[in-house]
C-alpha cells in the first residue's frame, strides 16, 4: 500500500513538473525531491 502511495506521488510530480507552481507548491517539491535522494543515497 505504501508503495502504491509513493508511485502515485512520484508520477504526480513527474506529470506536474513543467507546469508553473506557486511558490509553496515548489518549496514542498524541494522538500520532498530532498528527501528522496537522500533516501536513495544512503
Amino acid at each position: 500500500m505504501l508503495l502504491i502511495i509513493v508511485l502515485c506521488i512520484a508520477i504526480g510530480i513527474v506529470i506536474g513538473w513543467n507546469w508553473p507552481q506557486p511558490p509553496q507548491a515548489k518549496e514542498l517539491q524541494d522538500k520532498v525531491v530532498g528527501f528522496f535522494k537522500g533516501v536513495i543515497g544512503k
